[in-house]
């Protein structure tokens, strides 16, 4: 009966502990601004300044050419008047690499948010270099480019008809640019 009672309550422990893991993930990735239909989603956590500067000394010459992708993403985002990217060996944004095989993912951004403000306290980028050497220049600087705009608070869109975005969560597109969708998103997020 012991035995029995133990693993209705690992059990239990278990589910609840499931719900809030989902729990945290659904409400750290609710659009706070914009939709699907609309062609752009702007999460709770955003950057809200103009200027800003990240860290990609750890791309040393091994992988170098991870430098290029993200001058290339700073500077359509910079192009089309939302935010400034700068390179900055003390800052606190952080780009880096790592290697896995067992998975599509191409690289990925992950934000620190201010709880008092909601404001983005630091971002870290990392590419999945076993996965992005196979990929052309184009398709990496579309990748950079993608991720930059998680760092001031775009999210991924997954409907066919955002194909075209650079936030489309699937990157498809050669050197992709932001579109006036993705532009309107990113001039929201990083408003005062």
């Amino acid at each position: 009966m012991a035995k029995v009672m133990k693993r209705i309550v690992n059990a239990c422990l278990a589910f609840c502990l499931i719900i809030m893991v989902s729990t945290t993930t659904v409400f750290a990735t609710i659009a706070v601004y914009g939709s699907e239909k609309v062609g752009y989603m702007v999460s709770s956590t955003q950057l809200r300044k103009k200027t800003n500067t990240f860290d990609d000394s750890a791309l040393n010459k091994k992988y170098k050419k991870y430098t290029s992708y993200m001058t290339y993403g700073a500077k359509v985002w910079k192009d089309c008047g939302v935010v400034t990217l700068k390179r900055d060996k003390s800052s606190v944004n952080k780009v880096g690499a790592y290697q896995e095989e067992d998975t599509t993912i191409l690289a990925y951004a992950q934000c620190t948010p201010d709880h008092k403000t909601g404001k983005v306290k630091k971002f870290t980028i990392q590419f999945n270099t076993t996965n992005m050497e196979h990929e052309t220049t184009s398709i990496n600087n579309s990748v950079a480019a993608h991720e930059i705009g998680h760092t001031f608070g775009l999210l991924d869109l997954y409907e066919k008809r955002n194909e075209d975005k650079v936030m489309y969560g699937i990157i498809n597109k050669d050197n992709a640019k932001p579109t006036a969708k993705d532009i309107k998103g990113a001039k929201y997020a990083t408003r005062k």
